[in-house]
């Protein structure tokens, strides 16, 4: 409220506002207020939250302060649309945005409805309601008066945000992929041929050795025959 008083001052003294010469006016008043909220969200969604006075009489400025819970949601900075032909500032604390608007010049003073719009983030998983927890008007003498007026809005249920699982990352098995078996030992076919050849000269080794053995044993009895042969000659 100080701060719709010092706004409303300020503009009287320069000459903004209309002056005490005015004719006199009944005070500013609402005959309601009501709040627009959606009542589901999930974690990360942007939304629109709308404060209507309806019935409005002689308002030249408000001051509406909207209350929340600030664990699950957030006011997006520079998100409030107010009637064209104004000025608005909003101070935001924890919990709360204090909406300041006021008409500017010599721009009659608002009747009928006034609608405000805020746009909130949805922080968390949670509940939270939208209370417009104090609400003063302005006229166009720059008097101020606190309305009785209040509103709450529906709760609002915030889910989580769905988390995606990951996808799994292939691995190769113990013998390697066809790629992985490619690329060591160079094309697949290759691959294959050299490894049999491999296996086999390393397995053949103790035939080798064998036939090796029964050649020698063989040069050995032929020269043990003609050895014999020639001793008989020479008898």
């Amino acid at each position: 409220m100080r701060l719709l008083a010092a706004t409303a001052a300020a503009l009287a003294g320069l000459g903004l506002a209309i002056g005490a010469a005015a004719p006199a006016l009944a005070a500013p008043a609402v005959t309601g207020v009501s709040i627009s909220a959606p009542t589901t969200a999930t974690a990360g969604d942007t939304f629109e939250v709308t404060v209507t006075l309806t019935g409005a009489t002689d308002v030249f400025g408000y001051e509406a302060v909207l209350a929340f819970d600030p664990s699950v949601v957030s006011y997006v900075d520079g998100s409030a649309v107010v009637p064209a032909g104004g000025f608005d500032a909003v101070h935001t604390a924890s919990g709360s945005v204090d909406l300041v608007y006021t008409r500017l010049g010599t721009s009659p003073a608002l009747s009928g409805d006034i609608v405000s719009t805020l746009t909130f983030t949805a922080t968390a998983a949670g509940s939270t309601a939208f209370t417009v927890r104090s609400l003063s008007l302005v006229d166009s003498a720059s008097a101020v008066v606190t309305s009785a007026n209040a509103a709450t809005s529906p709760a609002l249920t915030i889910t989580p945000a769905a988390v995606s699982s990951p996808t799994p990352t292939p691995t190769s098995s113990a013998g390697g992929s066809g790629d992985a078996g490619t690329s060591a030992g160079g094309t697949g076919g290759s691959s294959a041929v050299d490894g049999d050849l491999a296996s086999t000269g390393s397995n053949a080794l103790p035939y080798v050795i064998g036939a090796l053995a029964l050649l020698a044993a063989g040069a050995a009895a032929v020269l043990f025959t003609v050895r014999r042969r020639r001793a008989g000659d020479a008898r």
